[in-house]
């Protein structure tokens, strides 16, 4: 955990270089939508430039995470286990920025177009922190749940769950992953909520042929 940790500050190092660029990349979809951003305490942008690096520096530092925590689990892992670790991480990253892409791409352009259009009759002041918070949380949150093929394709092959079960329980599915969104989803409206849930329901579908 440690040396995970250095690994985290040494991808800081180069990114604070380029923070004022990777902070307007990820609020870049809400400011395109809802116009020039506000900051209202002294530090706001300050701290949130330093949120940035910290976000890129931990994206630059994976593959070293990674490899701390392989070296961590495999003394305790069978030679067939083994065999499971490199193809396991590299689909779970594949789903996460799938996942956050699709979010980036789409997810939050939408909804912010859709919510800076809700009040197009007051004078709308957002700020840089509720803007990054607003996209950090649905990159992470729709990054975390595309790696639902992979956990239902884990829960398979321990004989928890089979291809007939996920099926019968489709009705379940599709409310708790309503129910997620609703959670997850920064703001209460149905608008984000959906548009979060529906490529969820997608990838539960792919799960059950998976």
């Amino acid at each position: 955990v440690f040396r995970a940790f250095l690994w985290v500050i040494a991808g800081m190092i180069p990114a604070f270089v380029y923070q004022d660029e990777i902070l307007h990349f990820l609020i870049g979809p809400v400011e395109r939508a809802m116009g020039t951003l506000s900051v209202i305490t002294p530090a706001e942008a300050f701290l949130n430039k330093f949120k940035a690096a910290f976000a890129a520096g931990l994206v630059l530092a994976l593959p070293a995470i990674v490899y701390e925590l392989w070296s961590f689990i495999s003394p305790g892992l069978l030679h067939k286990e083994k065999r499971w670790v490199v193809p396991v991480m590299l689909v779970a990253s594949m789903l996460f920025f799938t996942g956050a892409g699709f979010a980036y791409w789409y997810v939050v352009p939408g909804a912010a177009k859709f919510l800076a259009q809700q009040g197009q009759e007051f004078h709308q002041n957002i700020t840089v922190s509720s803007a990054f918070g607003f996209g950090a949380k649905l990159l992470l949150g729709l990054g975390a749940m595309f790696e639902m093929p992979l956990v239902i394709f884990a829960l398979a092959r321990l004989g928890i769950v089979s291809a007939g079960f996920l099926w019968r329980k489709i009705g379940i599915a599709i409310f708790i992953i309503f129910a997620l969104s609703a959670v997850l989803t920064p703001t209460p409206d149905i608008f984000t909520m959906t548009v979060f849930a529906l490529p969820l329901v997608g990838l539960y579908i792919v799960s059950i042929g998976v």
